[in-house]
Protein backbone atom coordinates (compact mmCIF):
# COMPACT_ATOMS: atom_id res chain seq x y z
CA UNK A 1 0.00 0.00 0.00
CA UNK A 2 1.34 3.43 -0.95
CA UNK A 3 1.18 5.90 1.28
CA UNK A 4 -0.64 9.26 1.09
CA UNK A 5 -3.97 7.54 -0.41
CA UNK A 6 -6.09 10.03 1.67
CA UNK A 7 -8.47 8.61 4.49
CA UNK A 8 -9.29 5.18 3.22
CA UNK A 9 -5.31 4.84 3.25
CA UNK A 10 -5.30 6.59 7.00
CA UNK A 11 -8.49 4.46 7.52
CA UNK A 12 -6.50 0.99 6.97
CA UNK A 13 -3.36 1.70 7.78
CA UNK A 14 -4.46 2.58 11.61
CA UNK A 15 -6.52 -0.31 11.74
CA UNK A 16 -4.19 -2.37 10.68
CA UNK A 17 -1.63 -0.89 13.28
CA UNK A 18 -4.41 -1.57 16.11
CA UNK A 19 -4.83 -4.90 16.58
CA UNK A 20 -3.33 -6.91 19.19
CA UNK A 21 -2.41 -6.63 22.96
CA UNK A 22 0.74 -4.72 22.27
CA UNK A 23 -0.31 -2.46 19.69
CA UNK A 24 -2.67 -0.81 23.05
CA UNK A 25 -0.01 -0.69 25.27
CA UNK A 26 2.29 0.83 22.72
CA UNK A 27 -1.14 3.31 21.86
CA UNK A 28 -1.09 4.16 25.91
CA UNK A 29 2.50 5.19 26.07
CA UNK A 30 2.67 7.06 23.03
CA UNK A 31 -0.64 8.57 24.44
CA UNK A 32 0.95 9.53 27.48
CA UNK A 33 3.65 10.90 25.83
CA UNK A 34 1.94 13.08 23.58
CA UNK A 35 0.19 14.48 26.56
CA UNK A 36 2.76 15.76 27.97
CA UNK A 37 3.64 18.29 25.85
CA UNK A 38 0.68 19.54 23.96
CA UNK A 39 2.55 22.76 24.29
CA UNK A 40 5.92 21.82 21.98
CA UNK A 41 2.97 19.85 19.67
CA UNK A 42 0.93 23.36 19.48
CA UNK A 43 3.77 25.53 19.11
CA UNK A 44 5.61 22.67 16.65
CA UNK A 45 2.43 22.76 14.24
CA UNK A 46 2.18 26.61 13.96
CA UNK A 47 5.27 26.89 12.84
CA UNK A 48 5.13 23.85 10.48
CA UNK A 49 6.15 24.33 6.62
CA UNK A 50 2.97 24.51 4.12
CA UNK A 51 1.50 20.71 4.00
CA UNK A 52 2.84 19.54 6.98
CA UNK A 53 -0.27 19.11 8.88
CA UNK A 54 -1.35 16.02 6.05
CA UNK A 55 1.46 14.60 6.90
CA UNK A 56 1.10 14.42 10.78
CA UNK A 57 -2.12 13.26 10.94
CA UNK A 58 -0.53 10.21 8.92
CA UNK A 59 2.24 9.68 11.01
CA UNK A 60 1.94 11.51 14.23
CA UNK A 61 1.02 8.56 15.72
CA UNK A 62 3.63 5.87 14.45
CA UNK A 63 6.75 7.97 15.52
CA UNK A 64 5.22 8.91 18.89
CA UNK A 65 5.15 4.89 19.13
CA UNK A 66 8.77 4.53 18.03
CA UNK A 67 9.98 7.34 19.91
CA UNK A 68 7.77 5.76 22.61
CA UNK A 69 10.54 2.20 22.12
CA UNK A 70 13.02 3.95 22.66
CA UNK A 71 14.43 4.82 18.82
CA UNK A 72 16.40 7.50 18.53
CA UNK A 73 15.42 10.14 15.79
CA UNK A 74 18.26 8.68 13.20
CA UNK A 75 17.00 5.65 14.07
CA UNK A 76 13.48 6.53 13.19
CA UNK A 77 14.57 8.39 10.21
CA UNK A 78 16.32 5.43 8.27
CA UNK A 79 13.70 3.18 9.41
CA UNK A 80 10.54 5.04 7.62
CA UNK A 81 12.46 6.18 5.09
CA UNK A 82 12.98 2.51 4.03
CA UNK A 83 9.84 1.29 5.07
CA UNK A 84 7.80 3.86 3.39
CA UNK A 85 9.78 4.78 0.35
CA UNK A 86 7.48 7.23 -0.71
CA UNK A 87 7.80 9.47 2.44
CA UNK A 88 8.06 13.28 2.30
CA UNK A 89 11.77 13.61 3.38
CA UNK A 90 10.90 17.28 4.19
CA UNK A 91 8.35 17.11 6.71
CA UNK A 92 9.98 13.62 8.11
CA UNK A 93 13.15 15.88 9.11
CA UNK A 94 11.06 18.51 10.17
CA UNK A 95 9.00 16.06 12.69
CA UNK A 96 12.01 14.59 13.66
CA UNK A 97 13.34 17.82 14.82
CA UNK A 98 10.74 19.92 15.99
CA UNK A 99 10.84 18.63 19.72
CA UNK A 100 7.42 17.26 19.75
CA UNK A 101 8.40 13.96 21.06
CA UNK A 102 11.11 12.38 23.42
CA UNK A 103 13.41 10.38 21.78
CA UNK A 104 15.91 7.89 22.32
CA UNK A 105 16.80 6.08 25.82
CA UNK A 106 17.01 7.96 29.04
CA UNK A 107 20.81 6.89 29.73
CA UNK A 108 23.66 5.91 27.29
CA UNK A 109 24.45 2.93 26.98
CA UNK A 110 28.72 1.90 27.31
CA UNK A 111 30.31 2.44 24.10
CA UNK A 112 31.29 -0.19 21.58
CA UNK A 113 34.22 -1.14 20.09
CA UNK A 114 33.48 0.53 17.06
CA UNK A 115 31.90 3.99 19.01
CA UNK A 116 35.41 3.93 21.44
CA UNK A 117 37.45 3.87 18.32
CA UNK A 118 35.83 6.81 16.59
CA UNK A 119 36.16 8.31 19.92
CA UNK A 120 40.10 8.07 20.08
CA UNK A 121 39.72 9.42 16.35
CA UNK A 122 37.92 12.44 17.26
CA UNK A 123 40.62 13.27 20.24
CA UNK A 124 43.25 12.81 17.48
CA UNK A 125 41.70 15.06 15.37
CA UNK A 126 41.50 17.56 17.84
CA UNK A 127 45.19 16.44 19.21
CA UNK A 128 46.50 17.77 15.56
CA UNK A 129 44.19 20.69 15.29
CA UNK A 130 42.33 19.29 11.64
CA UNK A 131 39.89 20.81 10.51
CA UNK A 132 36.55 19.14 9.44
CA UNK A 133 36.51 16.70 5.81
CA UNK A 134 32.79 16.37 5.75
CA UNK A 135 33.03 14.94 1.78
CA UNK A 136 35.92 12.76 2.99
CA UNK A 137 33.72 10.92 5.62
CA UNK A 138 31.11 10.89 2.76
CA UNK A 139 33.21 8.59 0.78
CA UNK A 140 35.17 6.41 3.31
CA UNK A 141 33.66 6.32 6.70
CA UNK A 142 32.72 2.38 7.11
CA UNK A 143 28.85 1.79 7.39
CA UNK A 144 29.49 0.41 11.10
CA UNK A 145 30.24 3.84 12.31
CA UNK A 146 27.55 5.47 10.55
CA UNK A 147 25.04 3.17 11.97
CA UNK A 148 26.59 2.72 15.51
CA UNK A 149 28.25 6.66 15.98
CA UNK A 150 25.14 8.74 15.50
CA UNK A 151 23.05 6.91 17.95
CA UNK A 152 25.13 6.84 20.27
CA UNK A 153 25.41 10.88 20.17
CA UNK A 154 22.31 11.41 20.19
CA UNK A 155 21.82 9.08 23.52
CA UNK A 156 23.98 11.49 24.50
CA UNK A 157 21.86 14.97 23.76
CA UNK A 158 23.82 15.81 20.51
CA UNK A 159 22.05 17.61 17.68
CA UNK A 160 22.31 16.59 13.91
CA UNK A 161 25.00 19.24 12.97
CA UNK A 162 27.07 18.39 15.99
CA UNK A 163 27.36 14.61 15.00
CA UNK A 164 27.98 15.89 11.46
CA UNK A 165 30.85 17.37 12.59
CA UNK A 166 31.77 15.09 14.57
CA UNK A 167 31.86 12.15 11.85
CA UNK A 168 33.51 15.04 9.57
CA UNK A 169 36.52 15.30 12.28
CA UNK A 170 37.07 11.31 12.32
CA UNK A 171 36.91 11.96 8.26
CA UNK A 172 39.60 14.03 8.62
CA UNK A 173 42.27 12.11 11.35
CA UNK A 174 41.57 9.07 8.19
CA UNK A 175 42.61 11.06 5.86
CA UNK A 176 45.53 12.75 7.55
CA UNK A 177 46.80 9.05 8.67
CA UNK A 178 46.39 7.53 5.08
CA UNK A 179 48.66 10.55 4.26
CA UNK A 180 50.97 10.24 7.20
CA UNK A 181 50.78 7.00 8.24
CA UNK A 182 53.64 7.52 11.03
CA UNK A 183 51.71 10.04 12.81
CA UNK A 184 51.67 9.11 16.50
CA UNK A 185 49.08 9.44 19.47
CA UNK A 186 50.66 8.49 23.03
CA UNK A 187 48.54 7.98 25.99
CA UNK A 188 49.77 10.94 27.81
CA UNK A 189 48.75 13.22 24.79
CA UNK A 190 45.34 11.31 24.42
CA UNK A 191 44.61 11.98 28.20
CA UNK A 192 46.17 15.52 27.86
CA UNK A 193 43.60 16.77 25.00
CA UNK A 194 40.89 14.99 26.91
CA UNK A 195 41.65 17.26 29.91
CA UNK A 196 41.75 20.62 26.96
CA UNK A 197 38.04 19.65 25.54
CA UNK A 198 37.24 19.76 29.13
CA UNK A 199 38.91 22.79 30.46
CA UNK A 200 37.47 24.01 26.70
CA UNK A 201 33.75 22.92 27.55
CA UNK A 202 33.45 24.44 31.02
CA UNK A 203 34.85 27.63 29.74
CA UNK A 204 32.01 28.11 26.96
CA UNK A 205 28.75 26.94 29.02
CA UNK A 206 26.52 29.88 28.30
CA UNK A 207 28.67 31.00 25.09
CA UNK A 208 27.76 31.37 21.48
CA UNK A 209 29.55 27.98 19.41
CA UNK A 210 30.72 26.53 22.32
CA UNK A 211 27.53 24.02 22.78
CA UNK A 212 29.36 21.32 21.08
CA UNK A 213 32.48 21.50 23.36
CA UNK A 214 29.85 21.33 26.67
CA UNK A 215 28.46 18.62 25.24
CA UNK A 216 31.84 16.63 24.75
CA UNK A 217 32.44 17.76 29.09
CA UNK A 218 29.44 16.58 29.57
CA UNK A 219 29.90 13.05 27.30
CA UNK A 220 32.92 12.79 29.19
CA UNK A 221 31.43 11.93 32.49
CA UNK A 222 30.21 8.81 33.59
CA UNK A 223 30.44 4.88 33.10
CA UNK A 224 29.71 5.37 29.94
CA UNK A 225 31.95 8.45 29.10
CA UNK A 226 32.88 9.72 25.48
CA UNK A 227 35.54 10.10 24.18
CA UNK A 228 36.36 7.45 26.47
CA UNK A 229 39.47 7.39 29.65
CA UNK A 230 42.89 6.65 28.41
CA UNK A 231 42.34 3.56 30.70
CA UNK A 232 39.25 2.25 28.99
CA UNK A 233 40.92 2.94 25.34
CA UNK A 234 43.55 1.23 26.63
CA UNK A 235 42.08 -1.78 28.35
CA UNK A 236 39.42 -2.47 25.65
CA UNK A 237 41.40 -1.41 21.91
CA UNK A 238 44.48 -2.96 22.98
CA UNK A 239 43.67 -5.43 25.89
CA UNK A 240 46.04 -3.59 28.41
CA UNK A 241 48.59 -2.61 25.18
CA UNK A 242 48.63 1.00 24.44
CA UNK A 243 50.80 0.28 20.89
CA UNK A 244 48.97 -2.74 20.08
CA UNK A 245 45.36 -0.31 20.33
CA UNK A 246 47.04 2.18 18.13
CA UNK A 247 47.81 -0.57 15.88
CA UNK A 248 44.58 -1.56 15.39
CA UNK A 249 42.99 1.47 14.65
CA UNK A 250 45.70 2.43 11.81
CA UNK A 251 47.88 4.94 14.03
CA UNK A 252 51.03 4.53 14.01
CA UNK A 253 52.80 2.99 17.82
CA UNK A 254 55.49 4.49 19.75
CA UNK A 255 57.27 0.90 20.04
CA UNK A 256 56.68 0.15 16.24
CA UNK A 257 60.06 0.13 14.76
CA UNK A 258 61.71 -1.98 17.53
CA UNK A 259 59.01 -4.85 16.71
CA UNK A 260 59.22 -4.76 13.57
CA UNK A 261 55.74 -2.91 12.83
CA UNK A 262 55.83 -1.29 9.51
CA UNK A 263 52.87 0.97 8.77
CA UNK A 264 53.82 2.30 5.68
CA UNK A 265 51.96 1.80 2.37
CA UNK A 266 55.44 -0.40 0.84
CA UNK A 267 54.31 -2.90 3.59
CA UNK A 268 51.32 -3.88 1.45
CA UNK A 269 52.51 -6.58 -0.87
CA UNK A 270 51.40 -6.53 -4.49
CA UNK A 271 49.57 -9.91 -3.88
CA UNK A 272 47.65 -8.41 -1.12
CA UNK A 273 44.02 -9.03 -2.80
CA UNK A 274 44.53 -12.64 -3.17
CA UNK A 275 46.77 -13.64 -0.65
CA UNK A 276 45.56 -11.60 2.09
CA UNK A 277 42.06 -9.82 1.91
CA UNK A 278 41.35 -12.65 0.71
CA UNK A 279 41.66 -14.59 3.51
CA UNK A 280 40.67 -11.88 5.80
CA UNK A 281 37.07 -11.96 3.74
CA UNK A 282 36.77 -16.19 3.95
CA UNK A 283 37.30 -15.67 7.85
CA UNK A 284 34.42 -12.88 7.95
CA UNK A 285 31.88 -14.74 6.07
CA UNK A 286 32.79 -18.22 8.13
CA UNK A 287 32.81 -16.38 11.80
CA UNK A 288 29.97 -14.09 10.61
CA UNK A 289 31.82 -10.83 10.66
CA UNK A 290 31.31 -7.85 8.94
CA UNK A 291 34.75 -6.67 6.62
CA UNK A 292 35.17 -3.43 8.32
CA UNK A 293 38.15 -1.91 9.02
CA UNK A 294 38.31 -2.10 12.58
CA UNK A 295 37.53 -5.63 12.53
CA UNK A 296 40.34 -6.11 9.84
CA UNK A 297 42.91 -4.11 12.30
CA UNK A 298 41.90 -6.55 14.94
CA UNK A 299 41.84 -9.52 12.63
CA UNK A 300 45.86 -8.18 11.65
CA UNK A 301 47.04 -8.28 15.14
CA UNK A 302 46.21 -11.95 15.78
CA UNK A 303 49.20 -13.49 17.00
CA UNK A 304 49.95 -15.90 14.03
CA UNK A 305 49.25 -12.96 11.62
CA UNK A 306 50.92 -10.47 12.96
CA UNK A 307 54.25 -10.26 11.36
CA UNK A 308 52.80 -11.98 8.00
CA UNK A 309 50.28 -9.24 7.22
CA UNK A 310 50.20 -5.30 6.73
CA UNK A 311 48.67 -3.54 9.34
CA UNK A 312 45.47 -1.18 9.10
CA UNK A 313 47.91 1.67 8.68
CA UNK A 314 49.76 0.70 6.02
CA UNK A 315 46.53 -0.82 4.04
CA UNK A 316 45.13 3.33 4.15
CA UNK A 317 48.76 4.61 3.30
CA UNK A 318 48.23 1.88 -0.03
CA UNK A 319 44.59 2.62 -0.97
CA UNK A 320 43.97 6.00 0.97
CA UNK A 321 41.29 4.09 2.61
CA UNK A 322 40.06 1.13 3.74
CA UNK A 323 36.53 1.65 1.36
CA UNK A 324 39.10 1.44 -1.59
CA UNK A 325 41.08 -1.19 -0.65
CA UNK A 326 38.05 -3.27 -0.38
CA UNK A 327 36.75 -2.40 -3.75
CA UNK A 328 39.77 -2.69 -5.33
CA UNK A 329 40.88 -5.96 -3.40
CA UNK A 330 37.36 -7.44 -4.06
CA UNK A 331 37.13 -6.74 -8.01
CA UNK A 332 40.95 -8.46 -8.27
CA UNK A 333 39.87 -11.60 -6.15
CA UNK A 334 36.81 -11.69 -8.36
CA UNK A 335 39.05 -11.49 -11.64
CA UNK A 336 41.35 -14.46 -10.09
CA UNK A 337 38.21 -16.52 -9.66
CA UNK A 338 36.90 -16.04 -12.59
CA UNK A 339 39.85 -17.55 -14.05
CA UNK A 340 39.27 -20.69 -12.55
CA UNK A 341 36.22 -21.77 -14.49
CA UNK A 342 35.93 -25.91 -14.51
CA UNK A 343 37.55 -25.82 -17.74
CA UNK A 344 40.80 -23.83 -16.60
CA UNK A 345 40.58 -26.44 -13.45
CA UNK A 346 40.76 -29.10 -16.06
CA UNK A 347 43.76 -27.92 -18.23
CA UNK A 348 45.55 -26.99 -15.43
CA UNK A 349 45.28 -30.43 -14.05
CA UNK A 350 46.08 -31.67 -16.93
CA UNK A 351 49.19 -29.40 -17.02
CA UNK A 352 50.18 -30.64 -13.79
CA UNK A 353 48.99 -34.01 -14.55
CA UNK A 354 52.06 -34.42 -17.50
CA UNK A 355 54.41 -32.39 -14.89
CA UNK A 356 54.14 -35.24 -12.25
CA UNK A 357 54.25 -37.92 -14.64
CA UNK A 358 57.12 -36.57 -16.40
CA UNK A 359 58.71 -36.48 -12.91
CA UNK A 360 57.33 -39.96 -12.56
CA UNK A 361 59.48 -40.91 -15.45
CA UNK A 362 62.88 -39.36 -14.13
CA UNK A 363 61.98 -41.44 -10.92
CA UNK A 364 61.41 -44.64 -12.29
CA UNK A 365 64.58 -43.95 -14.35
CA UNK A 366 66.39 -43.54 -10.86
CA UNK A 367 64.87 -46.42 -9.11
CA UNK A 368 66.65 -48.49 -12.03
CA UNK A 369 69.53 -47.18 -11.67
CA UNK A 370 70.00 -47.85 -7.78
CA UNK A 371 68.61 -51.36 -8.60
CA UNK A 372 71.44 -51.90 -11.33
CA UNK A 373 73.84 -50.73 -8.53
CA UNK A 374 72.48 -52.79 -6.24
CA UNK A 375 73.24 -56.01 -8.11
CA UNK A 376 76.75 -54.89 -9.62
CA UNK A 377 77.60 -54.17 -5.63
CA UNK A 378 76.00 -58.24 -4.91
CA UNK A 379 77.96 -59.80 -7.79
CA UNK A 380 81.13 -57.98 -6.21
CA UNK A 381 80.59 -59.39 -2.51
CA UNK A 382 79.77 -62.51 -4.27
CA UNK A 383 83.07 -62.86 -5.88
CA UNK A 384 85.04 -61.42 -2.53
CA UNK A 385 83.08 -63.17 -0.29
CA UNK A 386 85.51 -65.56 1.75
CA UNK A 387 84.14 -69.24 1.71
CA UNK A 388 84.31 -71.85 4.58
CA UNK A 389 86.85 -74.28 4.87
CA UNK A 390 84.63 -77.01 4.08
CA UNK A 391 83.68 -75.37 0.98
CA UNK A 392 87.31 -74.72 0.56
CA UNK A 393 88.36 -78.17 0.35
CA UNK A 394 86.35 -79.31 -1.59
CA UNK A 395 87.56 -77.21 -4.38
CA UNK A 396 90.72 -78.59 -3.95
CA UNK A 397 90.07 -80.85 -6.76
CA UNK A 398 89.60 -79.21 -10.59
CA UNK A 399 86.20 -80.81 -10.91
CA UNK A 400 84.90 -79.83 -7.43
CA UNK A 401 85.19 -83.65 -6.38
CA UNK A 402 86.42 -84.31 -2.38
CA UNK A 403 89.90 -84.96 -1.88
CA UNK A 404 91.37 -88.40 -2.46
CA UNK A 405 88.43 -89.18 -4.26
CA UNK A 406 88.94 -92.13 -7.32
CA UNK A 407 89.17 -90.25 -10.04
CA UNK A 408 86.53 -90.59 -13.07
CA UNK A 409 86.64 -90.37 -16.90
CA UNK A 410 86.51 -87.01 -17.86
CA UNK A 411 83.43 -85.35 -19.34
CA UNK A 412 83.21 -82.75 -22.01
CA UNK A 413 83.67 -79.02 -20.99
CA UNK A 414 80.22 -77.59 -21.30
CA UNK A 415 80.00 -74.02 -22.70
CA UNK A 416 80.42 -71.25 -20.55
CA UNK A 417 77.30 -69.33 -19.12
CA UNK A 418 76.58 -65.90 -20.57
CA UNK A 419 76.97 -62.63 -18.34
CA UNK A 420 74.67 -61.76 -16.07
CA UNK A 421 72.66 -58.48 -18.02
CA UNK A 422 72.05 -55.54 -15.29
CA UNK A 423 68.50 -54.14 -14.57
CA UNK A 424 68.61 -51.47 -17.50
CA UNK A 425 69.79 -53.95 -20.03
CA UNK A 426 66.88 -56.70 -19.50
CA UNK A 427 64.39 -53.46 -19.34
CA UNK A 428 65.99 -52.11 -22.44
CA UNK A 429 64.81 -56.37 -23.99
CA UNK A 430 61.17 -55.99 -22.50
CA UNK A 431 62.49 -58.53 -20.04
CA UNK A 432 60.03 -57.70 -16.73
CA UNK A 433 62.46 -58.19 -13.11
CA UNK A 434 60.90 -57.28 -9.55
CA UNK A 435 61.49 -54.13 -9.32
CA UNK A 436 59.79 -53.23 -12.59
CA UNK A 437 56.81 -54.55 -11.08
CA UNK A 438 57.24 -52.35 -7.74
CA UNK A 439 57.82 -49.21 -10.13
CA UNK A 440 54.41 -49.75 -11.87
CA UNK A 441 52.47 -49.94 -8.40
CA UNK A 442 54.02 -47.09 -7.00
CA UNK A 443 52.68 -45.38 -10.31
CA UNK A 444 49.59 -47.01 -9.81
CA UNK A 445 49.29 -45.57 -6.29
CA UNK A 446 50.64 -42.07 -7.45
CA UNK A 447 47.88 -41.67 -9.98
CA UNK A 448 45.46 -42.40 -7.50
CA UNK A 449 46.25 -39.84 -5.33
CA UNK A 450 46.66 -37.32 -8.28
CA UNK A 451 42.86 -38.46 -8.99
CA UNK A 452 41.79 -38.28 -5.54
CA UNK A 453 42.88 -34.62 -5.32
CA UNK A 454 41.37 -33.76 -8.80
CA UNK A 455 38.10 -35.72 -8.04
CA UNK A 456 38.06 -33.44 -4.54
CA UNK A 457 38.90 -30.39 -6.25
CA UNK A 458 36.38 -30.85 -8.63
CA UNK A 459 33.81 -31.09 -5.82
CA UNK A 460 35.05 -28.43 -4.08
CA UNK A 461 34.30 -25.96 -7.42
CA UNK A 462 30.64 -27.11 -7.55
CA UNK A 463 30.48 -26.19 -3.64
CA UNK A 464 27.90 -23.32 -2.76
CA UNK A 465 29.17 -20.19 -1.20
CA UNK A 466 28.52 -20.15 2.55
CA UNK A 467 28.36 -24.23 2.46
CA UNK A 468 31.11 -26.83 4.47
CA UNK A 469 32.51 -29.89 2.89
CA UNK A 470 34.15 -32.41 5.25
CA UNK A 471 36.35 -34.58 4.47
CA UNK A 472 36.67 -38.18 6.52
CA UNK A 473 39.19 -40.99 7.51
CA UNK A 474 38.70 -44.30 8.21
CA UNK A 475 40.92 -44.87 11.38
CA UNK A 476 41.39 -47.92 13.67
CA UNK A 477 40.45 -51.04 11.20
CA UNK A 478 42.05 -52.80 8.61
CA UNK A 479 39.47 -52.33 6.57
CA UNK A 480 36.48 -49.82 5.98
CA UNK A 481 33.98 -52.35 7.54
CA UNK A 482 36.30 -51.92 10.70
CA UNK A 483 36.84 -48.54 11.14
CA UNK A 484 34.77 -45.55 11.62
CA UNK A 485 35.01 -42.27 9.56
CA UNK A 486 36.18 -39.86 11.73
CA UNK A 487 36.28 -35.74 10.00
CA UNK A 488 39.81 -34.65 9.80
CA UNK A 489 39.49 -31.08 7.52
CA UNK A 490 36.66 -29.19 6.92
CA UNK A 491 36.41 -26.46 3.98
CA UNK A 492 34.08 -23.47 3.74
CA UNK A 493 33.69 -21.62 1.06
CA UNK A 494 33.50 -17.93 0.83
CA UNK A 495 33.25 -14.83 -2.08
CA UNK A 496 36.55 -14.90 -1.67
CA UNK A 497 38.19 -18.75 -2.13
CA UNK A 498 38.45 -21.59 0.45
CA UNK A 499 38.98 -21.61 4.01
CA UNK A 500 40.55 -24.94 5.61
CA UNK A 501 40.23 -26.03 9.23
CA UNK A 502 41.79 -28.92 10.88
CA UNK A 503 39.21 -30.39 13.07
CA UNK A 504 39.87 -30.77 16.57
CA UNK A 505 40.61 -34.26 16.38
CA UNK A 506 44.13 -34.32 16.89
CA UNK A 507 44.15 -37.12 19.83
CA UNK A 508 41.87 -38.89 17.31
CA UNK A 509 45.21 -38.75 14.66
CA UNK A 510 47.56 -41.59 14.46
CA UNK A 511 50.17 -39.12 13.34
CA UNK A 512 49.89 -35.22 14.02
CA UNK A 513 52.70 -33.72 12.76
CA UNK A 514 52.25 -29.60 13.24
CA UNK A 515 55.93 -28.47 11.71
CA UNK A 516 54.72 -30.12 8.65
CA UNK A 517 51.77 -28.14 9.15
CA UNK A 518 52.93 -24.53 9.34
CA UNK A 519 55.83 -25.47 6.53
CA UNK A 520 52.83 -25.83 4.46
CA UNK A 521 50.96 -22.82 5.08
CA UNK A 522 48.69 -23.81 7.86
CA UNK A 523 48.61 -21.16 11.11
CA UNK A 524 48.41 -23.10 14.46
CA UNK A 525 44.98 -21.83 16.23
CA UNK A 526 44.16 -19.00 18.24
CA UNK A 527 41.68 -17.94 20.86
CA UNK A 528 39.61 -15.68 17.75
CA UNK A 529 40.07 -19.47 15.51
CA UNK A 530 40.21 -21.95 16.92
CA UNK A 531 41.44 -24.40 14.49
CA UNK A 532 44.19 -25.12 12.35
CA UNK A 533 43.67 -22.82 8.98
CA UNK A 534 44.65 -22.16 5.62
CA UNK A 535 43.27 -20.58 3.07
CA UNK A 536 43.49 -20.97 -0.90
CA UNK A 537 41.92 -19.22 -3.96
CA UNK A 538 40.86 -21.99 -6.24
CA UNK A 539 39.98 -24.99 -5.31
CA UNK A 540 42.21 -27.52 -6.96
CA UNK A 541 44.93 -25.32 -4.77
CA UNK A 542 42.84 -26.16 -1.87
CA UNK A 543 42.19 -29.89 -2.86
CA UNK A 544 46.10 -30.68 -2.81
CA UNK A 545 46.68 -28.66 0.48
CA UNK A 546 43.71 -30.27 2.50
CA UNK A 547 45.03 -34.13 0.90
CA UNK A 548 48.60 -33.20 1.44
CA UNK A 549 47.72 -32.24 5.07
CA UNK A 550 45.63 -35.06 6.10
CA UNK A 551 48.33 -37.48 4.42
CA UNK A 552 51.66 -36.14 5.24
CA UNK A 553 50.54 -34.05 8.64
CA UNK A 554 47.64 -36.30 10.08
CA UNK A 555 48.83 -39.84 9.25
CA UNK A 556 45.58 -40.64 6.44
CA UNK A 557 47.78 -42.55 5.28
CA UNK A 558 45.77 -44.63 2.23
CA UNK A 559 44.07 -42.90 -0.18
CA UNK A 560 40.74 -45.24 -0.55
CA UNK A 561 40.05 -44.94 2.92
CA UNK A 562 39.07 -40.55 2.06
CA UNK A 563 35.61 -39.74 2.35
CA UNK A 564 33.15 -36.60 2.34
CA UNK A 565 29.72 -35.86 3.77
CA UNK A 566 28.82 -35.48 0.72
CA UNK A 567 25.28 -37.48 -0.40
CA UNK A 568 27.07 -38.12 -3.60
CA UNK A 569 30.67 -38.92 -2.36
CA UNK A 570 32.91 -38.74 -5.24
CA UNK A 571 35.73 -40.13 -3.01
CA UNK A 572 33.65 -42.80 -2.23
CA UNK A 573 33.09 -43.82 -6.09
CA UNK A 574 36.58 -43.23 -7.13
CA UNK A 575 37.82 -45.82 -4.57
CA UNK A 576 35.38 -48.14 -5.67
CA UNK A 577 36.15 -47.70 -9.24
CA UNK A 578 39.97 -48.29 -8.46
CA UNK A 579 39.70 -51.33 -6.18
CA UNK A 580 37.21 -52.98 -9.74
Amino acid sequence: MQIGGGAAARTTFSARRNTGCDGTVRRCAAHLQRKEGPMRERTALSNAPEGYLDFHDEYAELIAELAALGFTPTQVLRRLNFLYPHINKKYLNYALSSGIWQFGPVTADAPSYTVLACGLWYVFAEAYDLPPEPEYAALILDCDIIHALPSALEARHFNNEDIAHVLAKIGATLKYLAAHPYSQLEEEAYAQTLEDIRQRGVKEIGTEGGSLYTLLAASMEGESAWPAPAQTVNDYLGDGDWSLGMLRTGIYPAEALENEWYIDAAAVPEDFAPKTLSLFLSYCARYDREPTALNYGYWSTIPTLIEQVPPLGAVRAKFGSWQTALHRGRTQIARELRLWTKNEANVAAVESGAAEASAAESSAAEELELLDAELTNADAELTNAELPETELAELDTPDGSPAGAPAEPAEPAEPAEPARLSARELTEQGIGVVQTAHTDLAAYHRTQWEQTVEVFGERLAQLAWNRRLSTYYFFDGACLEDADPTPVVTVFRSPTGFLCELEPTVEALPAFDPEFLQEHGWRHPVPVHALWNLHALDPLEAAAAVIEAMRSGCGCERWDFYRTDDDNDPLAEEAEMASV
